[in-house]
């Protein structure tokens, strides 16, 4: 067994045993978070056209469905080609888009949490308890994050160390999974300074951590890191909350067979 294959294997097993759940991480091929509003009324657009035009619409649905990665865009398919009544679509489609909503707010707000601990150079532990305030049950083992992490910065230097799986920050990822990686950058940031991080912005995916994480190396203090920080992610979610709010009412009236031109005009109430 090859070094990097010990390496690797090695933070994997620790990710698994940190969380009484596992980890992992999603991976679609996009999210509604990077699609623009035109991209989302376009996508269903073509999901009607295609529809009107397909002498067995019945099959296109599920095929679609099946090969589509987004997660919402996904269930909503899912609902168009159910037997569900287009009313009790939207309400099923409300209480995801709600679920999903939820869920993003809090691993932005754990974004927040970690790059406001690196900007004081808070102690990592201090800062994984404010990490597990936010949840009612902690979603994973504090001892295993630490492990994990210790881990991750012994063999930083190591070339055979998979950086692309275990560096990455995502609101994509698996809540244990951003978990261990925020606690290893506050780690990092309080042996090596802040400026050591930008070395690895490659491998994070996420534009807003790499945004604070530039401020914070630009020198701005504790306050407007802050603002700014609660700014861009309330910005992100309204607009992420409007694209989901288009997708179901788009999904509303395929699945209600209107015309093209109705389905349309209901994009259109959305776009600038």
């Amino acid at each position: 067994m090859s070094a990097s294959r010990n390496i690797n294997d090695q933070v994997t097993s620790l990710l698994r045993e940190a969380s009484p759940k596992g980890t992992g991480a999603a991976t679609p091929d996009f999210d509604i978070l990077e699609m623009p509003l035109e991209g989302v009324a376009a996508y269903w657009l073509s999901v009607k056209k295609t529809l009107d035009s397909k002498k067995n619409a019945t099959t296109f649905l599920p095929e679609e469905a099946q090969h589509t990665r987004e997660p919402f865009i996904k269930f909503l398919l899912e609902l168009t080609a159910s037997s569900f009544p287009a009313d009790r679509c939207e309400r099923l489609a409300t209480i995801r888009k709600l679920n999903v909503i939820n869920e993003l707010q809090r691993k932005y707000v754990l974004m927040a949490i970690g790059l406001l601990g690196i900007v004081s150079n808070e102690n990592p532990q201090k800062v994984m308890i404010r990490f597990l305030s936010k949840f009612h049950i902690a979603p994973i083992f504090e001892k295993q994050v630490f492990e994990v992490a210790q881990m991750m910065i012994k063999n930083i230097d190591n070339t055979e160390l998979n950086k692309a799986k275990f560096l990455n920050i995502d609101h994509k990822q698996t809540t244990e999974a951003l978990i261990i990686n925020l606690v290893f950058y506050c780690m990092l940031a309080r042996r090596n300074g802040p400026q050591s991080l930008l070395e690895y912005q490659t491998f994070i995916s996420s534009q807003y951590f790499k945004d604070g994480l530039v401020l914070i190396c630009d020198g701005f203090d504790y306050d407007f890191v802050k603002f700014r920080l609660n700014l861009v992610k309330k910005e992100i979610l309204a607009d992420t909350d409007m694209k989901m709010d288009l997708s179901i009412n788009m999904m509303h009236a395929i699945k209600s067979g209107v015309p093209f031109h109705d389905v349309y005009l209901v994009a259109r109430t959305y776009l600038p």
